[in-house]
């Protein structure tokens, strides 16, 4: 039978081909830090696992040992890097009161499936809705739908600086995001719901494609982390980050902020593309500070954008009261 599988060049060369490209991508993402177009390969764990697993066997048996014990060694470390954000231990909320919902959508400034956004946002009846990508088409188009809550303000144009937040509580403050997308392009409401306050923060960072706009999102992760850090009490911050938990990046803003990745511990919750699964990463996310305690966590689904919805319902621990940072 071994001899079948060497004999046949063809199947050889790709199984070859496929076993060096495993590694290279591998030692691209031990390298993420190094450069921007490394840090691109970090992001695709579970389709390494996926090629890993196919690869190996068939490189075994086209006698191609070595590669098949080198595709061995880059598949634990893959594996490894999918269990410690998948297996973590969850703290999830436990008391009976109602929680309270977000829902955080990439919008896609180009998509028009208007009302099946509006459709599937009166369903779920979220408490705050949090929008990125909104143009004055989406403001116009959504009407019926901001009109349902107590409080709506769309800011920015298109896919750099469009974001829409809508809540059925009405803010004790605002921030809009700055004139400068680059350092800040998120907004912050300030809540209160029984008689506990938090704060909810909307962001949509740069898109790391190219060296330009790579460079912008670390500093926006950088700017994010250090204003998240002055925050104190309830804190949930979500939005399309263009950062997936397999990126070192992601390391530094989790450091930087104190907060905790609410999809850790949970299953595989990939959020684009909706229109090619094999390249699905997780990029649209949700994190909290210790007062909040995550009751569910979900990615919706394809309603006419390339980003599928997230879902956070969360809790408000009364006993962590949100105060104002000194010098504020």
């Amino acid at each position: 039978m071994t001899n079948h599988w060497r004999s046949a060049p063809v199947l050889r060369r790709v199984v070859t081909a496929s076993a060096v490209a495993l590694l290279a991508a591998t030692a691209a993402t031990l390298g993420a830090r190094l450069h921007w177009f490394l840090d691109l390969f970090s992001n695709f764990r579970w389709q390494y696992v996926v090629g890993a697993a196919a690869t190996i066997p068939l490189a075994w048996l086209c006698g191609r040992r070595a590669l098949a014990i080198a595709c061995v060694a880059a598949l634990a470390l893959h594996l490894y890097a999918l269990a410690h954000q998948r297996f973590a231990a969850l703290d999830a909320a436990r008391d009976g009161s109602r929680p309270l919902r977000i829902v955080s959508i990439n919008v896609q400034y180009r998509n028009n499936h208007y009302a099946a956004l509006i459709d599937y946002v009166q369903r779920l009846s979220p408490d705050v809705v949090c929008l990125y990508e909104t143009t004055a088409e989406w403001q116009r188009q959504l009407a019926p739908l901001s009109s349902l809550y107590a409080f709506s303000l769309f800011t920015g144009d298109g896919p750099h600086s469009g974001i829409a937040c809508m809540s059925r509580i009405v803010p004790l403050s605002v921030v809009p995001p700055s004139a400068d997308s680059e350092l800040a392009p998120w907004m912050r409401l300030e809540l209160q719901s029984r008689g506990v306050r938090f704060t909810v923060i909307a962001a949509h960072l740069y898109h790391p494609i190219s060296p330009t706009p790579a460079a912008a999102r670390n500093r926006q992760i950088a700017s994010l982390a250090r204003e998240l850090r002055a925050l104190k009490g309830a804190v949930a911050l979500v939005g399309d980050f263009n950062l997936t938990p397999y990126s070192p990046h992601n390391a530094d803003l989790l450091a930087g902020s104190r907060l905790r990745d609410c999809g850790r511990g949970r299953p595989l919750a990939p959020t684009w593309p909706t229109w090619f699964a094999p390249l699905w990463i997780e990029i649209d996310r949700c994190f909290v500070t210790p007062a909040i305690r995550v009751a569910s966590y979900q990615v919706g689904p394809a309603i006419g954008s390339d980003h599928y919805p997230v879902v956070v319902d969360f809790r408000v621990s009364a006993t962590e009261l949100w105060t104002q940072p000194s010098g504020q």
